[in-house]
């Protein structure tokens, strides 16, 4: 290894440069995971994954969140003119937000490279500071042990103020808590933030726990209208509305029952905590879909044309299911054209 880059020569400057690149990025809140943490939170992952993802070779990383809000108030241009129903969209869904997130991490890494380069000091080579957010890495584990939150009864990171000082626009009292309405990203690093002292000791166990500091709140155990979420947190995916909005397949009655119009995502847990917010000033233009879209874009127009408007957005990822979108405006449709009654038996006939 060079040696103007081992870890004896110049880690507190790449520290300040990366600190000071983060608190510019307009992140809402961030932290350093030790390399130590990193790949004890990486380890059980199939070798595949680490290598898709580049975990063998970081040497730590940068947790990251960024919060939204309502998104855009209206549908694309390209929406017009498509028959409804209208299917709705969860917050989250309605723009881009991952790949804002991602973006604002490359701009972040950009700039401290640039700042460590400066200081006459090798910051590496740029693939090694990959920037991911959504990705197959243990984000949530790792937001955990940078110190960003604490994980909720409902699965979801309960997000504070969040990072060291400088991170923080001002005081920390003056930034509530951002509560579980944002996404998680991360940017691995060639240098171990603990080497200059920027990682510390994992935080208190109940951090980690579901609903570990929670108290009494039932809030979204009592909200989730399919008992996904259970007693003390304990989630169960396959009875979860928005595990199924985007698969192929027909979900268990008692999903049908509640599915309404219903695209993809929902929301019921994270309105129902009552930590949650919304960042008034949130805003991106990545992949903006609105609040629903027609149910006749799925119905009445071929795979290419669907793939060609949702690239670019939410709802664009390769994993995602055409037909599961599909089946979801099936049931729309029906439920418009039958009124009062059971849809799903219209789309998915009991033999």
């Amino acid at each position: 290894m060079n040696k103007r880059f081992s870890s004896d020569a110049g880690d507190e400057l790449r520290f300040r440069a990366l600190a000071a690149a983060l608190a510019s990025a307009g992140l809402s809140s961030w932290g350093f995971v030790s390399g130590r943490r990193f790949h004890a939170a990486c380890g059980g992952l199939p070798a595949a994954t680490r290598a898709k993802f580049g975990a063998d070779e970081a040497r730590g990383a940068v947790a990251a969140s960024l919060a939204y809000g309502e998104g855009p108030a209206e549908p694309p241009d390209w929406a017009a003119g498509l028959e409804g129903p209208d299917l709705a969209l969860a917050r989250f869904a309605r723009a881009d937000w991952y790949g804002e997130l991602a973006a604002r991490l490359r701009g972040a890494a950009s700039a401290a490279r640039a700042a460590i380069r400066a200081e006459g000091l090798e910051p590496g080579p740029a693939r090694a500071w990959r920037y991911l957010a959504n990705s197959g890495l243990p984000e949530k584990p790792l937001a955990l042990a940078a110190g960003l939150g604490s994980l909720g009864r409902n699965g979801l990171v309960l997000l504070g103020a969040g990072g060291p000082p400088e991170a923080r626009p001002g005081p920390a009292a003056a930034s509530p808590p951002l509560g579980p309405g944002a996404v998680l990203g991360l940017l691995l690093l060639p240098f171990d933030p603990a080497d200059a002292g920027g990682a510390d000791e994992p935080p208190p166990r109940e951090d980690l726990v579901a609903g570990g500091r929670c108290g009494a709140c039932r809030a979204c155990i009592e909200a989730c209208p399919t008992a996904a979420i259970g007693p003390e947190g304990a989630f169960r995916r396959e009875a979860c509305l928005q595990h199924w909005t985007a698969r192929e397949g027909e979900p268990p009655a008692a999903l049908l029952a509640v599915w309404e119009n219903r695209l993809y995502g929902c929301d019921a847990c994270l309105e129902a905590c009552p930590r949650f917010r919304l960042e008034a000033g949130a805003a991106t233009e990545r992949g903006r879909l609105g609040p629903s879209l027609p149910a006749g874009l799925f119905l009445d127009r071929d795979d290419d044309e669907v793939r060609h408007k949702l690239r670019g957005s939410a709802l664009g990822l390769g994993w995602m299911s055409l037909e599961g979108f599909r089946r979801s405006a099936r049931l729309a449709r029906a439920r418009k054209e039958a009124g009062p009654g059971d849809a799903s038996e219209q789309v998915f006939p009991r033999i």
